[in-house]
């Protein structure tokens, strides 16, 4: 497996095992500093616009953020993709709605790029092929 590979396995390893709490006591060993990630999801669970959250502050805000619009959660890796200098990650997503305690699951692609040995920037996709496409972008 990648290096990039092994680096998003302890970042879901982390989230899978305490949430954004335990992801952040590795924050230094797995990101880089200025780590961007864009969810899915348009905006902050409910704005106009898709979000873009940078750094540790980011991610904890991330973290604050998805924890309105849900109870807990898992992401599970069904396979890893080697793209470049990226890799793409395809997964099984399941967390509770907060308000209404039902439950959500997708299947989510995942995009990471690594570069010295830490994650730059992940961006989440609902599909494969957008997964790809911005792999190759």
């Amino acid at each position: 497996m990648s290096e990039a590979g092994e680096l998003v396995r302890r970042l879901f390893d982390a989230h899978n095992r305490g949430g954004g709490d335990a992801l952040l006591q590795l924050f230094d060993d797995v990101f880089d500093p200025g780590f961007e990630f864009r969810p899915a999801t348009v905006g902050t669970f409910g704005s106009a616009e898709r979000s873009t959250y940078r750094g540790r502050e980011g991610m904890e805000r991330y973290y604050h953020d998805r924890a309105e619009a849900f109870d807990g959660g898992e992401v599970h890796i069904r396979s890893v993709e080697p793209a470049g200098d990226a890799v793409i990650v395809h997964a099984r997503s399941t967390a509770r709605g907060r308000a209404s305690g039902a439950t959500v699951e997708e299947d989510i692609a995942l995009v990471y790029w690594a570069r010295d040995g830490r994650l730059v920037r992940g961006e989440v996709f609902r599909s494969a092929r957008d997964a790809r496409e911005a792999a190759r972008a």
